[in-house]
């Protein structure tokens, strides 16, 4: 598996051990800087064995799907894509100006074949997941999702 471990939009989230991505060295300790809105993303494939995506794929031109498919190339058999955005019905997800997109809790079933929506929608995108775990408040949710890679 690989060792990787990535932080996209690292922000003032920085983590020590990780690569700390950005799309501005805003911090010394920013270590890639892209816009992620340019694919293809600077790692390479089956590289990563986690990726954090905290509040990161609302802000892009990419859709969801095409964002999860680019984590999906990153990550090794078996990794793991710690994901959260904010719920379309959060207080707070409609006053932020960089907000492009807007989802519900079950926006990601659709990459998951075991999901009734994965298994509705098979040719949304061919790398499927495996979500491994969900979470949802009245503001954001959370996942933690595995690439089906054979």
């Amino acid at each position: 598996m690989g060792t990787t471990r990535i932080v996209l939009g690292a922000g003032n989230r920085r983590r020590e051990g990780w690569i700390n991505h950005d799309r501005f060295k805003h911090h010394p300790e920013i270590d890639v800087i892209h816009d992620l809105n340019v694919l293809p993303w600077p790692w390479a494939d089956n590289s990563a064995r986690e990726i954090d995506s905290t509040s990161v794929f609302e802000h892009l031109t990419l859709t969801l799907i095409e964002s999860l498919d680019e984590c999906w190339r990153i990550l090794a058999p078996q990794g793991v894509l710690h994901l959260k955005y904010p719920l379309h019905t959060g207080p707070f997800t409609h006053d932020d100006p960089t907000h492009r997109w807007f989802w519900s809790a079950k926006a990601v079933d659709y990459v998951d074949v075991s999901t009734k929506y994965g298994r509705e929608h098979p040719y949304y995108t061919t790398r499927k997941w495996h979500i491994k775990g969900r979470n949802a408040s009245d503001r954001n949710f959370w996942a933690q999702m595995t690439p089906v890679k054979t």
